[in-house]
Order: C-alpha cells, then structure tokens, then sequence
C-alpha cells in the first residue's frame, strides 16, 4: 500500500510515501508530473487527475466518494489505478478530509493493491459461467449475457433458437459415455461454426443449447441447419433438433420467448430431427414450419 496527502485548496499533492508499491513509479516523479495541474481551473484541475489516475470506467465511483470528502467525510471506494502511462492496478482508496471551519483544507488517503486479488476473482466468475466439456457459456452464464443482450439491444428482433442433440442417451448406452462427450463437442463445435454471428451462445443444460441470433430470414436459417438434420458425423450419428421463436429486446419478453422455443423444440423432437417456429404476432411467420 501507499499514503497521500493532497491540498485541497492548492489543487496540489504534497505527499507520496511507498508509490512504487501501487504504481511502479516513485512519489518524487509522480509529484513532478501533478505539479503543472495545479495552475488550471478547478474542473481542468479535477479532469486532469482523474485521467491520470484513474480508468474512466470507475468515475462514478469515483465521483460518489469524492462527493462524501467534501461533504467533510470519510470515504472509501475501489477503482483502477495507475500514474500515467503506467499499467492500471485494481486498488481500495481509503480517504479521510481534514477540516479547517467546516471546510475541508486536506485529504490523507492510504492506496492498497488488490490487483491479485481481483484478477483471481475475475477468472473464477468466467469459470464459474463456462460449460467444462463444450468450453461455452453454461446456464448460468447465458442467463447473464442474454440479459445484458436484451438490455443493450433498444427493441432489436431476435430470433431465440433452442438445439437439440437427438439420441445422446443412445449414443451412451450403446457407444460409451466418451463417445457421447464426443458428439456433445462435435454438435456445440458444429453450432459455432454454422452460426458465427450468433450474440450468446451456450450450453443450457444436458443435450440441449441455446442461441440469441439476428432475425435470420427462414430459408437462410434451414440452409444453415440442413447438416445437422444430415448428420455432422457418422461414428455415432450425430443430428439435431430445433425449435425457435422471435423476440423483441427487454429482458421481460425472455420467459415467454423461451417458453415458445421450447415448446416449439418439443415439437420438432418428436419428428426428429426436425425444426419448428412458434408463431409470435409480431413477427412474419405466422405457421409452423415443417419439420424434415
């Protein structure tokens, strides 16, 4: 960790103890590159630092604490550091104000590194979210990049495609459990490979996978999915089932589209391997289309 002072009313820091613990770059020289700032105007002032310290991705955390030091309280909050040009590092910034009047003249803060820390979290949420076998989005992970799609897509039409891989039970009883983790892969590889546009892509659970793709029109979408009703291998046969509906954006139109495809997925795995659309009233396809 590392402690600072700044002078409030100077626009200056005064203090730097330890800075190469943080920022790999020493108080002295951090204190000559913040020195010039100190003649501009409060908001170039405030600008400055912030760019030279700070990712811009945590200025509101940023600003909420800053808020609270001026208001003569203590604050504390985490945010990406660096000095300069140097390498941004996951820190807690812990600052108290020192107050003259009721007005706060001074601020003593004490960085701490928690780089390591945060990294190492960071790959146990992506693990936490990954199918171990196909190396896709598990269920827990689609579930949160298809909320955020939704979020993010402003009322965009989506097509929600449910896949099947018929006949996995098969494959392992008659096949061996290696050889159905074979066809899993080769069905989840065939996926990525015919639909490289697709948002979010995963592994809901078992033999089944999702989808969130652009509204493909129908016969560019059965173009698409003809090898899988072909067979994408022969030793075992590997086919799919299919089942789809249309989607706007929002997260609240999730439950009932997934509903749709899989009743739609459900139709088409009794004609495997097959696919079927659920008509939606707002989309072009008001019919079932026939499955193969």
């Amino acid at each position: 960790m590392c402690v600072f002072e700044v002078d409030i009313p100077g626009q200056r820091y005064t203090f730097f103890e330890n800075a190469e613990a943080i920022y790999g770059k020493s108080g002295q020289q951090i204190l000559r590159d913040l020195e010039p700032f100190s003649r501009l105007s409060p908001p170039e002032y405030q600008a400055a630092v912030s760019a030279y310290f700070s990712h811009p991705g945590d200025a509101e955390a940023i600003g909420a604490a800053f808020q609270e030091i001026y208001a003569g309280r203590p604050a504390s909050y985490f945010a990406r550091m660096r000095a300069g040009n140097t390498a941004f590092t996951w820190c807690k910034i812990d600052v108290t104000p020192i107050m003259e009047n009721g007005v706060p003249v001074r601020m003593v803060g004490v960085v701490s590194n928690l780089d390591s820390m945060f990294r190492t979290t960071e790959q146990y949420r992506i693990q936490a979210e990954l199918d171990l076998l196909t190396g896709l989005a598990n269920r827990h992970g689609l579930q949160n990049r298809l909320e955020a799609a939704l979020t993010a897509g402003k009322g965009a039409l989506r097509l929600l495609l449910l896949a099947d891989l018929d006949e996995l039970k098969a494959i392992n009883d008659h096949c061996g459990h290696l050889a159905g983790d074979e066809a899993l892969l080769a069905f989840s590889s065939a996926l990525t490979e015919h639909f490289p546009e697709a948002e979010v892509i995963g592994r809901w659970g078992g033999d089944e996978f999702l989808l969130l793709l652009p509204p493909l029109e129908e016969a560019a979408l059965l173009d698409r999915l003809r090898p899988f009703f072909d067979g994408l291998c022969e030793k075992p046969l590997v086919t799919g089932s299919f089942g789809g509906t249309y989607l706007s954006a929002g997260t609240a139109a999730l439950e009932p589209a997934f509903h749709r495809a899989d009743q739609a997925l459900y139709d088409a795995k009794r004609r495997k391997p097959a696919f079927s659309m659920a008509p939606v009233e707002f989309c072009t396809c008001q019919e079932a289309i026939p499955g193969f």
